[in-house]
């Protein structure tokens, strides 16, 4: 086989590869500072018990800080890769038999049985799913946004990029 079309078709892999990791026209790939999730989670009392949904969940790491709080968490991302990586990362860490990585678009799943969902979407993304969970979220659900937020639905608390809504 000729050296330039084994180059050439590892190149063309290579950017496959890379652009799927950076799928997503709702949430580009912006990993989320862990040093403040930790306090965000328990403020929206993620605990034993509570089911926590992350959409986008990028490479799983609020998926993952959910569930050393003891909730049943679940990631839903865009990227295949992602999720590749992510279901990676939770099949070599003991005691993550509460995580779950789907891959999927958010704007199509239920989330009529969340008690926390968190949000880190560009504006669009985050206006889109405001009616979405107004609808679907049962009462006490708490969601969480960061950096974009809600236009219409009021929050309850505010630190510092983080706001936090509850479903009435």
């Amino acid at each position: 086989m000729d050296i330039t079309l084994i180059i050439s078709a590892g190149i063309l892999l290579g950017c496959l590869i890379g652009l799927s990791w950076f799928a997503g026209t709702d949430a580009p790939y912006v990993p989320t500072k862990m040093d403040q999730i930790r306090q965000i989670l328990k403020l929206a009392c993620t605990k034993r018990g509570r089911k926590f949904y992350e959409l986008g969940s990028g490479d799983g790491r609020v998926v993952f800080a959910a569930a050393r709080l003891g909730a049943s968490a679940v990631g839903i991302e865009q990227s295949l890769l992602r999720v590749l990586y992510s279901r990676f990362k939770s099949a070599s860490r003991i005691g993550s038999g509460n995580v779950k990585f789907i891959h999927g678009n958010i704007f199509s799943k239920k989330y009529n049985d969340a008690d926390v969902v968190y949000i880190y979407l560009l504006h669009k993304g985050v206006a889109r799913l405001e009616e979405k969970l107004k609808k679907e979220l049962k009462k006490g659900t708490v969601v969480i946004t960061q950096t974009y937020h809600f236009p219409n639905w009021k929050p309850y608390k505010k630190l510092n990029n983080f706001w936090l809504y509850l479903k009435a």
